[in-house]
């Protein structure tokens, strides 16, 4: 296992968070829905498992078969269907934006060379989605897919968390203990999404949150 890699990719976040869920929990700050740090385990659980897991957790993990097999045909079947309509239009920008950011960041990193010797045809055709370079990368730092998902999944809850901590805003160990409860959903979560196939990638609504009576809800405007 790679794990400098793993570490990489879980802190290849951008330095503005532009990334959707990150904005979408600013937002949900700034609109009066999320205020306190108890709030935040429940609704990044929620988006983990309702949300992200279901479309671009099942995407990364397509990809990270594709790159492990060379199969190049999958890996471009799983950005034609991240660029469907199954994600609402402000997150199939932010999709591509990131995978665009995260593939020129990984060119730093040597372990990567080969990925992108695979991959740069791909990129080079329209751009790269985030689940896909991500998942393509993943595959080079370990051979368990349920190990690339849930890689996946952690660095989407640390930039929920990260993105409550500024806004809310909550103080640094406080952050740090919230991530870390989420670790274990995480683990859980994971299996749920190894072996799908890209027509399986859930369409997405726009993004949910817990309403006050802690029923999973959207708010307006999202």
């Amino acid at each position: 296992m790679n794990v400098l890699g793993l570490l990489q990719l879980i802190d290849s976040a951008h330095a503005g968070g532009d990334c959707s869920y990150g904005v979408g929990i600013r937002k949900l700050v700034t609109g009066g829905h999320l205020r306190c740090g108890e709030q935040v385990p429940a609704l990044v659980e929620n988006q983990l498992g309702a949300v992200i897991g279901p479309s671009e957790g099942v995407a990364a993990g397509v990809a990270f078969r594709a790159a492990r097999r060379g199969q190049m045909r999958l890996m471009s079947e799983v950005s034609r269907t991240l660029s469907s309509e199954r994600l609402p239009e402000p997150m199939r920008l932010a999709s591509l934006q990131m995978g665009t950011y995260l593939w020129e960041l990984s060119r730093r990193w040597e372990w990567a060379a080969a990925v992108h010797e695979q991959m740069d045809p791909l990129a080079g055709t329209g751009g790269l989605h985030h689940a896909v370079a991500f998942g393509a990368l993943v595959s080079e730092t370990t051979s368990q897919q349920v190990r690339a998902i849930a890689t996946y999944l952690f660095r989407a809850a640390k930039v929920m968390v990260s993105a409550a901590v500024e806004a809310i805003p909550l103080e640094e160990a406080l952050g740090r203990r919230l991530l870390a409860n989420v670790l274990e959903r995480v683990s859980e979560l994971a299996p749920r999404f190894v072996d799908r196939e890209p027509d399986e990638i859930a369409a997405v609504q726009p993004m949910l949150f817990l309403s006050p009576a802690g029923r999973p809800s959207r708010p307006p405007g999202f």
